[in-house]
């Protein structure tokens, strides 16, 4: 296939012609024509792949499509280079000098583009010669329906569809929890990969049986690229408090791993825990962990996963994954294939054919899972259930689950295609932010903005979620966290699914992995991931094709060296989580990059020539306490989000010229300058971080201007006295405001919050975090009508809840953390509020110790008094 590389071209192309119209005078219409017939060749070449198997004329008719494709892409980029010169913006003169050049670089644009033609046509030639036919259609992702209104997706389902496994998850509750062992004990569950281990796992964990029994709980993923301390780190994240995290951190940064292990071991101590090690690939990986978990009289349990049989030779219990039958299979089928159906029914005149298809899934749940993903948009044509049995059936025999995952890879849309290759940028068993995900096919060129002549744009982000969404319908992408506004914040690859990215990538997008010891060329990569000493993979290679680099070694960098600066054409640039500290001025030669990760990076400054990135859209620096951010972001025109932390500048940061800016977070409150609130027109997602000198009355004063808000934060440790949030309940679009961090007396003296009549018509979320001194909470009438989830977390003089959340009928969901002394106070104050809401979840804080009991019989009476069942 080369579906994802022509997809990548045409994008490019698109882009040239709309945004640089000015620049083309008298090649607009090769450049157009260009993009239109490679966007025709395209829709050939799914016939081609499927005539091409076993055809070796026809795979070499692909490769030449796939390279005419990258080279139609080199020949674009070299040309935007070129005319966008950054002497073109030094005035008149500057200009005129330049303009001999630019129609230089004009006429070669051109007989670059007529070579490329004179090529295609003869591949075109060639493709009737072979009876390769144009299959078109596909479904439209452009972000709206044929009829022209905005597209509608099935709905995915959020919870997991449990087939053949209720008895595992008995068994291993009875022999791997509550079995009467004393001390520490392991039990292990082993099967290949797609069998449903990690979902077996998940179930045990979330049990009640292990909710109650034990005083603390984590899971840490190992997978094949085994890094102990990161493990370790993620374990801790899990074990300790939230104000204790950042502190942690640090000391297990700068100590040795056997150090951090200690860490661990203490941190567990004198407890009775539940920890799950999903994924171990060796036995050494896992006796390097073991002494890191205390063996004492208290009944502790370790839950392991792996392919490998045996892996812990000490396992109190091996619980072996069987295949499902065939009635289990079709069960499961009929659940991914219909999932928006209640009663999960097969079509009669189907049946049959659905059945074949199950049969060559082998009872293997992660094979049925994504085969009916790829049929969910197939219901009811027996023609398209045949086409993907007649794709099973041309691997009978194989008994490895890859080409049905590639039968289904072979049937997304070329946008899908494109964007599912990008997941093998990802470490294997990476959790993926959506924001992150979202931005970096953005800055790929894969996400083009759409729209209808006299109606509202639909957006980039919107576009991109859009996509990801269709690839969750399609169980090619799991979800793994939910935001408080219910959209998809992380998610996670199978790592089957991720292995075939990567397969994917490296033969269509020439995608490399550069690992410890490889001596891989890499003249030819346009995306590399390094996962090794980024100094020496790196050095001495001179690659101008390179789109994208992703830095995913372990190790640490002083600086980045300066002859990175030949990687003129990058667009994505990578470090997160790499121990780099500086960047060199040299940065100033990628002009052409779109997305600079630094986030985590223990990156002490950033250089002044950061503002020569006139391309940059996404500027991701969080997690690098104290960083020195220079005053040149005012330069980034194109900047669309700026996601900071606790960073350190001499003057206040200007930002008047950010137009498109739509993501802040999180500035501090000292940079919030109230001229930012009608300057910064695009904003829509913001959060500050509150200082101690801060006038919050005129904070609230500047934050009322911004009439395009949709979400808001505000976070920090100040004690200030406000009368009100009535400065911010006018702002109609906000749909999600969260307060956290001991702001104690917010928002009078009398420690009660008022939020007026009609305040907030749009909130959908409301999250009050850390409020220490807060007592009451008053709604007036007609107050935040559409809320649809309240959390109240951390606020223990808490006396009681509103009356008035008896009438808010949008009101799903509650979260409430408290004391066991409060939850007994509530109970019965307070349970004709929230007796009609239908989620209501109560977190009591002192679970350790002798309150244990005293938490349980709160809570117990707290559920019991709003009429829940026990």
């Amino acid at each position: 296939m080369a579906e994802a590389a022509v997809s990548f071209a045409v994008e490019t192309l698109g882009n040239l012609a709309i945004q640089k119209v000015a620049f083309l005078q008298g090649v607009e219409g090769q450049v157009n024509w260009l993009k239109d017939e490679l966007k025709r060749m395209q829709s050939f070449l799914k016939d081609a792949a499927e005539k091409g198997a076993d055809d070796e004329r026809i795979r070499n008719w692909i490769s030449d499509i796939r390279e005419l494709a990258q080279e139609a892409e080199d020949v674009v980029d070299a040309f935007l280079l070129n005319v966008e010169n950054p002497r073109r913006s030094r005035g008149l003169l500057g200009r005129c000098a330049c303009f001999p050049q630019h129609i230089y670089h004009l006429d070669r644009l051109g007989q670059e583009i007529e070579s490329i033609r004179v090529r295609l046509q003869a591949i075109d030639v060639s493709r009737q010669r072979y009876g390769i036919q144009d299959l078109g259609g596909g479904m439209n992702l452009s972000g709206r329906s044929e009829d022209g209104g905005k597209r509608q997706l099935t709905p995915w389902q959020k919870d997991k569809h449990l087939v053949g496994l209720e008895r595992d998850v008995e068994k291993l509750i009875e022999r791997a929890v509550l079995e009467k062992w004393e001390g520490l004990s392991v039990a292990t569950i082993v099967g290949m990969g797609g069998i449903g281990k990690s979902t077996l796992a998940r179930e045990v964990y979330n049990h009640a049986a292990v909710a109650t029994r034990f005083d603390c709980r984590a899971w840490a993923v190992v997978s094949r690229e085994f890094n102990p301390r990161e493990i370790i780190k993620s374990l801790m994240l899990q074990l300790v408090k939230q104000e204790k995290q950042r502190e942690m951190l640090e000391i297990m940064e700068k100590s040795d791993l056997q150090n951090v292990k200690n860490m661990l071991h203490q941190e567990l101590e004198g407890k009775r825990y539940f920890v799950v090690v999903d994924d171990v690939w060796q036995d050494e990986a896992w006796e390097s962990l073991a002494p890191a978990f205390p063996d004492e009289d208290k009944a502790s349990r370790l839950l392991l996963t792996s392919r490998i049989q045996g892996i812990a030779k000490y396992a109190r219990y091996n619980h072996k994954m069987n295949f499902l039958n065939l009635d289990e299979s079709w069960e499961l089928f009929l659940k991914k294939a219909f999932i928006d159906n209640i009663n999960s029914k097969c079509p009669q005149h189907l049946e049959d054919i659905g059945r074949a298809i199950v049969e060559k899934c082998d009872g293997l749940p992660l094979a049925i899972t994504v085969v009916g993903g790829l049929l969910v948009k197939k219901r009811a044509s027996m023609s398209e259930w045949q086409k993907v049995l007649k794709g099973l059936e041309s691997h009978s025999g194989s008994s490895e689950i890859l080409p049905t995952l590639e039968l289904s890879y072979h049937e997304l849309p070329p946008q899908l295609k494109s964007c599912f290759l990008c997941l093998g940028f990802f470490k294997e068993d990476s959790i993926i932010r959506v924001s992150k995900l979202v931005n970096l096919w953005i800055a790929q060129g894969l996400i083009q903005q759409e729209g209808i002549e006299g109606e509202e744009k639909i957006t980039r982000e919107e576009i991109a979620t859009s996509y990801l969404d269709e690839l969750i319908n399609r169980n090619m992408v799991q979800v793994k966290e939910m935001s408080t506004s219910d959209r998809v914040k992380t998610c996670y690859v199978h790592d089957l699914l991720h292995d075939l990215s990567i397969k994917k990538a490296k033969e269509e997008i020439s995608f490399e992995i550069l690992r410890e010891g490889s001596s891989r060329s890499l003249d030819k990569a346009r995306h590399l991931a390094v996962y090794c000493s980024a100094e020496r993979s790196i050095s001495g290679n001179s690659n101008t094709r390179l789109r994208s680099l992703f830095i995913r070694g372990v190790g640490i960098a002083d600086e980045i060296p300066s002859y990175w600066k030949s990687f003129g054409r990058l667009r994505v640039l990578d470090f997160e989580d790499f121990e780099v500290t500086n960047l060199p001025d040299s940065i100033r030669a990628l002009t052409w990059l779109r997305y600079l990760g630094l986030r985590n990076t223990s990156m002490k400054e950033l250089p002044m020539s950061l503002g020569c990135l006139k391309n940059l859209e996404v500027l991701d620096i969080a997690k690098n306490n104290g960083i020195e951010v220079p005053n040149v972001i005012w330069k980034l025109a194109k900047l669309r989000c700026l996601y900071m932390s606790q960073i350190k500048c001499k003057l206040p940061l200007r930002m008047d010229t950010l137009k498109n800016l739509q993501t802040l977070k999180y500035i501090p409150s000292h940079n919030w300058s109230p001229e930012h609130a009608t300057q910064l027109t695009s904003l829509y997602i913001l959060s500050i971080d509150l200082g101690e000198n801060l006038d919050i009355g005129e904070l609230c004063t500047s934050l009322a201007k911004m009439e395009n808000l949709v979400s808001l934060r505000l976070i920090g440790s100040m004690e200030r006295n406000v009368r009100s949030l009535d400065q911010l309940a006018n702002l109609n679009r906000l749909s999600k405001l969260k307060i956290n961090y001991r702001v104690g007396k917010l928002p009078s003296a009398s420690h009660e919050m008022v939020i007026s009549r009609d305040g907030f018509p749009r909130l959908r979320v409301l999250s009050l975090n850390s409020l220490s001194m807060l007592k009451n909470i008053q709604l007036e009438r007609s107050a935040m009508l559409e809320l649809n989830r309240l959390e109240i977390i951390g606020c223990p003089l808490l006396e009681s809840l509103p009356e008035e959340l008896r009438f808010m009928t949008n009101l799903k969901e509650l979260k409430l953390e408290t004391t066991p002394q409060l939850a007994s106070k509530l109970q019965g104050v307070n349970s004709h509020i929230i007796s009609n809401i239908p989620s209501v979840e109560l977190i009591i804080s002192e679970w350790h110790g002798p309150s244990t009991e005293l938490a349980l019989t709160a809570a117990l009476l707290f559920i019991r008094g709003i009429h829940k069942e026990d």
